[in-house]
C-alpha cells in the first residue's frame, strides 16, 4: 500500500516534467515501418482485397433500404475507409 502524498496529476502550469515534455523522441520510440504485402498492386486492386469489399452489394442494398447501418468488422477491414466511398453511388 503506498502512502505517497504528491498530487496525482500535474497542473496545466506545472513546470516540472517540462523537460521530458518538450525532449524530441528517439528513434527508440519511432516506428516508420509499415507492412503492406500488396505494395506492387494498383490502389484499386488492393481496395478490392479488403475484407469489406465481398459484401459491397448488401451494404449498399441496406444503405438504401434502411435508416440507419451498424458494420462491424475486423479492425484493417475498411469499414471507415471503403465504405464511405461506397456511398456516392448510392
Amino acid at each position: 500500500m503506498s502512502t505517497a502524498k504528491g498530487p496525482k496529476f500535474l497542473k496545466p502550469d506545472d513546470e516540472s516534467f517540462a523537460s521530458e515534455r518538450d525532449a524530441a523522441p528517439t528513434d527508440d520510440h519511432v516506428t516508420s515501418f509499415v507492412f503492406n504485402a500488396h505494395q506492387s498492386l494498383a490502389l484499386a486492386a488492393q481496395r478490392d482485397r479488403l475484407p469489406i469489399r465481398q459484401y459491397r452489394d448488401q451494404i449498399l442494398y441496406c444503405l438504401e433500404t434502411y435508416q440507419t447501418l451498424v458494420l462491424v468488422g475486423e479492425t484493417g477491414s475498411g469499414k471507415s475507409t471503403q465504405v464511405p466511398q461506397f456511398v456516392p453511388v448510392v
